[in-house]
């Protein structure tokens, strides 16, 4: 009888402790619309990570999207429209800015950078940094600084 209520104790303190866990997860993970392989055939690329200045905002603009497995992390930061987005919310306005962009590999550095600044709407950067991890694995940094 005394086993039997440990094991029930045991149970059920098991059971309380993966729900748990399993609620405090990752907030910034994306749930519902697209899939990560719907999203990565739209986009083009598994991971997007921007950071970018303006002469008015240190860290104007932070725009990350990565894909892994089932799961789609997002996050947005725009300090020029205050924003500060994560999971579905950053996701939902990230990915028309990101859709339209058909970045590829074999694209210039000028040309991605150009067409990033203007989607997100800070051509007179002072500071660029991307890093996109295209669907075949390649990884590609576009830097870029101009003086104030």
């Amino acid at each position: 009888m005394i086993a039997m209520k440990k094991y029930l104790i045991f149970g059920s303190t098991l059971l309380m402790a993966t729900l748990l866990l399993g609620a405090c997860g990752d907030a910034k993970k994306v749930e519902g619309s697209s899939t990560p392989e719907e999203a990565e055939t739209d986009l083009g690329f598994t991971s997007f990570e921007l950071d970018v200045d303006t002469a008015d905002h240190k860290e104007a603009i932070e725009a990350s999207l990565a894909m892994e497995g089932s799961k789609i992390e997002a996050e947005y930061v725009n300090r020029i429209e205050p924003q500060k987005l994560k999971g579905d919310k950053a996701y939902d306005e990230l990915k028309p800015k990101l859709k339209g962009l058909g970045l590829t590999k074999e694209m210039s550095k000028e040309e991605v950078i150009e067409k990033v600044s203007k989607a997100f709407e800070v051509e007179d950067y002072t500071k660029f940094d991307l890093v996109v991890e295209y669907s075949d694995g390649e990884e590609k940094e576009y830097k870029d600084t101009k003086s104030k």
